[in-house]
């Protein structure tokens, strides 16, 4: 290793958004380390195509240069440390950073830092922001803008989540929770937005809103420190969106999913459902005020997908992208990684891994499920994310769950919280969701609960595996049951 080349450790590397921005800065010429406690893929097999080690465990010698005998660095630690949102601020390699007064950052400051460009396009709201921040970078991309991106997944259409350009257009995932335990303000506040898309502001992540209020106003605190210059494309039927837009002192362009006809659509932006060939995944597009008219067609499935497309064609129309460009970017779309991927399948048998992993993004999972296939048992495995965790976010999950046949809980994901915060358990998760009148159980052993799915005999069977966090085999377990007995 050459004596001037700068380091930089990663404290939870294996993070859906962590994991490209370690490669962005090897791109970058950097020696990058990184550390975590969960090496699941499919992050864990993203960074080893990149040749990015990973350090099981936190431990402070993860950051000092005679933990690594075969590099010759000129230095004793790190030039920077960038540190996951979940790891708390007792984490050993924390606070082996700030004891050596070392450059200590979250993940959204690198982004403000490197990634985010003069015009910074920005997708916030409670769904569907990892799939509309990748469809916009594809067809930003397809329309020859050539932007920066940040995706907070794995995207079929590029093969890194982040992509650092020399364009002056940026498209970042403004996720609301918040930076790190250290810089506890919500991730979209370090983007420097001048144009937002905005899905939903439907509340959730209740360990740190601790009521719905809360949660609204801190996305309205948001529209605010955007430019009079700005532009806000909002989801008009978005829980709490017309709350949120009320006040915003830019241009608001809404637009809605039509079922109907366009008679009972309100918004700038809709479909023409009349006009529309479903079988064929089109999509008619219509402004109200320009008569701008013109059809796409997906391959994704969902009236929650259908949504997403119209919201990103309407930003890409507003800020003046082409028609041709549109088009060509929902057709070749290809989605994302852990959402509603089918990662095995035979006659009567459907393995599905998906991201959801709160009550709104697990009600538009299951309602395109059950629309898809109509006659299929669907069994769901599913692990809320931390947030939804606690005893307000129950509450939440009433309805959420009603096109399951049966949902399973497993062992839940150990976490540390602060004191005074009681996590859920699964147990008590699976007993509040029958509380709600849900087909739930806990299964805490992994053994038993692949068995227990892959031993039922329903007739045509899907089982989808939804959460924010690796199954720790799971999902490998049930394809290979299946695969065994076909």
């Amino acid at each position: 290793m050459s004596v001037n080349k700068r380091w930089v450790h990663f404290i939870g590397i294996c993070g859906v958004t962590m994991a490209p921005l370690a490669n962005m800065f090897k791109e970058l010429g950097w020696f990058v380390t990184g550390s975590d406690k969960g090496i699941f893929p499919p992050m864990s097999d993203y960074l080893k195509d990149r040749n990015i080690n990973i350090e099981l465990g936190f431990k402070k010698e993860h950051l000092q240069a005679s933990h690594y005998k075969d590099l010759k660095l000129d230095r004793d630690f790190p030039d920077l440390v960038v540190v996951g949102n979940y790891i708390g601020l007792s984490n050993i390699e924390y606070k082996f950073a700030v004891k050596n007064n070392l450059k200590v950052k979250s993940y959204p400051e690198i982004l403000e830092e490197y990634l985010v460009k003069s015009n910074s396009v920005v997708v916030c709201g409670t769904y569907g922001k990892t799939t509309s921040s990748a469809l916009l970078a594809l067809i930003f991309e397809k329309a020859g803008k050539n932007p920066s991106y940040m995706i907070g997944g794995l995207a079929g259409n590029f093969e890194n989540g982040i992509n650092n350009t020399k364009s002056d257009w940026s498209i970042i995932e403004g996720d609301e929770y918040i930076s790190s335990r250290f810089d506890p303000v919500s991730k979209f506040f370090h983007y420097k937005a001048e144009f937002v898309l905005l899905t939903a502001a439907a509340w959730e992540h209740t360990d740190f809103f601790v009521s719905e209020n809360d949660y609204v106003q801190n996305i309205v605190s948001f529209i605010h420190t955007l430019p009079k210059n700005g532009l806000v494309v909002a989801c008009r039927t978005g829980t709490n969106v017309s709350e949120v837009i009320k006040g915003s002192r830019c241009k608001v362009i809404t637009y809605e999913l039509n079922k109907i006809d366009e008679n009972v659509a309100k918004a700038d932006w809709f479909n023409l459902a009349h006009k529309e060939n479903k079988e064929e995944g089109e999509i008619v597009l219509f402004n109200r005020n320009s008569k701008d008219e013109f059809s796409v067609f997906t391959k994704l499935i969902g009236d929650h997908n259908r949504e997403n497309i119209i919201g990103c064609c309407a930003l890409a129309r507003e800020l003046g992208i082409e028609i041709e460009a549109i088009q060509e970017a929902v057709e070749n779309f290809k989605g994302i990684r852990r959402r509603l991927e089918i990662r095995f399948e035979e006659q009567n048998v459907k393995v599905i891994d998906d991201h959801a992993c709160s009550p709104p993004k697990v009600k538009g999972s299951l309602e395109a499920l059950q629309s898809t296939y109509t006659d299929w048992h669907i069994t769901v495995v599913f692990e809320p994310n931390v947030g939804n965790r606690t005893e307000e976010s129950m509450k939440l999950f009433k309805g959420a769950f009603d096109e399951a046949d049966e949902v399973i809980i497993p062992r839940l994901k150990t976490v540390r919280t602060k004191e005074g915060l009681h996590r859920t358990l699964g147990s008590e998760l699976a007993t509040q969701l029958i509380s709600l009148s849900a087909e739930a159980k806990y299964i805490g052993d992994d053994d038993k609960l692949v068995k227990y799915v892959t031993g039922k005999d329903v007739g045509k069977h899907i089982i989808c595996f939804m959460g924010a966090y690796g199954w720790r085999g799971m999902i490998e377990d049930v394809m290979k049951a299946y695969r065994l007995v076909s």
